[in-house]
C-alpha cells in the first residue's frame, strides 16, 4: 500500500502567501515520513480566495523535494486546452525527472464552466478529445486533429522525460466516467464522498471494463485522515473540520441519492453528522486503528493507493498537521513497508 497526501488549498486562519509556504513545508515533511506523492485539488471562485493553479504550486513542491511525486487530484480537464496542458506536464516531468502525475477529471461546478466559457453538458466529450490530443502531443510526432471541440495541428517537443508519458490518474464515479478511466488512465481515484463499499462496486466496474480492453488497472481511494492517540481524540480536534468540508460538498450537490440513499433525510446541518459520514469515509484513530482499517478497505476495494487529506481550512493548523504527518509515517507507513509491504 502506498500513501499520498492531499494538501489544503485554503485556510481560515492564514493568508494565502503563508499557506503556500506551509503546504510546501508539509510536502517536504510528507516525503520524510515516507509518503509517495502529494496532490492539490483544482477549485475556482472560492469565498475568500484559494489556490487556483495546482501545477504552479506543484512546481515549487517538486523543487523542494527529491523523491516525492506531485499531481492534481484532480484537474477539471475541460477547462484546459490539451496542448497547453500537455506542455505544462512535460515541463514538470523534465524539471522533476519523472515525478509528475497527470490527474484528470471532467469537472462539475457550474460556475467554473461559466467562468471559462465551456459547455458543461459536453464535458465528457471534451475530456475524451483532450485525452486523445494529449496522447498525440506526448508522442513528439507531427499530428493533426479536427474534432468537434478542438482543431489542432502541431508537433509538440520535447517528448516527456517519462516514457511513453507521465502516468494518468482519473477521478470518476459515473458508469461513463469509470469506462473512460479504464480506457485512458493508469489509476482510477475514487472521490471522497463515496463510502468504501460503494467504491468497491465502482472499482469492480472499472476493472471489468479495463479487462475487456486488455488494459492494466490500479485503484486509489481519496479519504479524509487524521492520527492521534485514539478515535475520540481525532474526533475532538479534527472531526468537525473534516465534516465541514463534506457539508460544503452536500451543498453543491455532490452527495447523490444513487450512491447515498439517506441523502433525502438530510434537511439541515444537524442531520449531516459525523456519525453519518465518518464510517467508510474517514480514516482516523491511533496507528493501530488505522492499520486495521487500511486492511479492511483494501479487502473491500482492492485498492493499492490511498490519497489522504489531513488538513482542512478550519484546522487543525500547520504545526499539528506536521506532527500528524510524521506520526502517520512512523505508526502506519513504516510498519506496513517494514513488515508486510506490498
Amino acid at each position: 500500500m502506498k500513501f499520498g497526501l492531499i494538501l489544503p488549498i485554503q485556510s481560515q486562519h492564514e493568508p494565502l502567501d503563508v499557506l503556500i509556504d506551509e503546504i510546501i513545508e508539509e510536502a517536504v515533511a510528507a516525503e520524510a515520513a515516507g509518503f509517495d506523492a502529494c496532490f492539490l485539488p483544482e477549485f475556482h471562485q472560492a469565498h475568500g480566495g484559494a489556490i487556483v493553479s495546482p501545477h504552479l504550486i506543484g512546481a515549487a513542491i517538486l523543487r523542494a523535494t527529491t523523491r516525492l511525486r506531485f499531481g492534481a487530484a484532480v484537474l477539471a480537464a475541460p477547462l484546459h486546452h490539451p496542448v497547453r496542458l500537455a506542455e505544462e506536464l512535460i515541463m514538470l516531468d523534465w524539471m522533476s525527472k519523472g515525478r509528475v502525475i497527470a490527474g484528470l477529471g471532467i469537472g462539475h461546478q457550474v460556475p467554473d464552466f461559466r467562468a471559462y466559457g465551456v459547455d458543461r453538458d459536453a464535458r465528457g466529450a471534451i475530456t475524451e478529445e483532450l485525452l486523445d490530443i494529449m496522447t498525440k502531443c506526448f508522442s513528439g510526432e507531427a499530428f493533426e486533429h479536427a474534432g468537434k471541440h478542438f482543431d489542432v495541428a502541431a508537433t509538440i517537443t520535447p517528448r516527456p522525460y517519462s516514457q511513453p508519458r507521465p502516468p494518468i490518474w482519473m477521478g470518476a464515479h459515473s458508469r461513463a466516467g469509470l469506462e473512460r478511466a479504464a480506457r485512458w488512465s493508469d489509476l482510477w481515484l475514487s472521490d471522497p464522498q463515496r463510502d468504501v463499499a460503494t467504491c468497491g462496486r465502482l472499482a469492480d466496474h472499472y476493472r471489468a471494463h479495463a479487462t475487456r480492453l486488455g488494459r492494466a488497472t490500479a485503484v486509489g481511494l481519496f479519504r479524509e485522515a487524521w492520527i492521534d492517540d485514539d478515535a475520540d481524540a481525532c474526533r475532538r480536534s479534527w472531526g468537525q473540520h473534516a465534516l465541514a468540508i463534506h457539508r460544503l460538498y452536500y451543498n453543491v450537490g455532490v452527495y447523490r441519492k444513487v450512491f447515498e440513499p439517506w441523502v433525502d433525510e438530510v434537511r439541515d446541518r444537524a442531520a449531516f453528522t459525523f456519525d453519518r459520514l465518518a464510517p467508510s469515509r474517514f480514516l482516523y484513530g491511533s496507528g493501530s486503528d488505522i492499520l486495521t482499517t487500511v486492511d479492511e478497505w483494501k479487502s473491500l476495494t482492492g485498492c493499492e493507493y490511498m490519497a489522504l487529506r489531513m488538513r482542512h481550512p478550519g484546522g487543525p493548523g500547520h504545526s499539528a498537521t506536521l506532527e500528524a504527518i510524521a506520526r502517520f509515517g512512523r505508526e502506519v507507513i513504516a510498519p506496513l513497508h517494514g513488515s508486510h509491504a506490498n
